[in-house]
């Protein structure tokens, strides 16, 4: 496949800090290399990272690992993505199957089952208020996600640390954008115990269906 720069890639020794992620990554794809991907890898590599890691369930070195390893996998990988596609969808793509790859190699479970029994759905997203009363008690929901299947745990992340959509989820997984749904709600009711417990007369209210 030929990869053409658009007009705005071919003046590099302007501020590359200007150029939308696609173009940084076209830059790369005809060999200008260096400059783009450190540009890329300021923009989006907390948010990487951050992703990874609780994949890795806190193991710092691992994370590490993963996420050096999804930067080198990149630079090989470039004349695979398509500009239609969110750049950030891309990457973190190859970070989950770095992860997988890792996961297999130690023979350890890749996936977990979702909870069998029938359940009342709470509401399909969270409010602003119950989201900021997450954020300020992370010390206690740190634990609960780290107990979540980690298919559920992977779309929490994804959604309210990576700000990522249910859409671009969906599309990185693999998967339906219902199933991705139904994986947030599924979290969302164990995530609503651990704010009645922190929060007991708020709780309830805010994470009703």
């Amino acid at each position: 496949m030929t990869v053409t720069p658009s007009a705005a890639s071919a003046g590099i020794a302007a501020d590359i800090t200007a150029l939308p992620d696609a173009d940084l990554m076209l830059l790369v794809a005809s060999g200008v290399i260096e400059a783009p991907i450190a540009e890329l890898f300021r923009r989006h590599n907390p948010g990487l990272y951050n992703y990874v890691a609780w994949l890795c369930r806190g193991d710092t070195g691992e994370a590490e690992d993963i996420a050096q390893r999804t930067w080198i996998q990149l630079m090989t990988r470039c004349g695979d993505y398509l500009p239609t596609a969110a750049f950030r969808t891309f990457l973190f793509q190859i970070a989950r199957n770095a992860w997988m790859d890792q996961v297999r190699s130690a023979h350890a479970r890749l996936r977990e089952s979702l909870d069998d029994h029938e359940a009342a759905m709470p509401a399909d997203d969270l409010t602003p208020e119950a989201e900021a009363q997450l954020r300020q008690n992370m010390a206690a929901v740190h634990d609960a996600l780290l107990q979540l299947p980690v298919t559920q745990r992977e779309v929490v992340v994804l959604r309210y640390f990576s700000d990522m959509s249910v859409e671009d989820i969906a599309a990185m997984l693999g998967e339906k954008f219902e199933t991705v749904k139904s994986r947030l709600r599924y979290a969302f009711m164990r995530l609503r115990v651990v704010l009645a417990e922190v929060s007991p007369g708020d709780a309830g209210r805010e994470l009703r269906p």
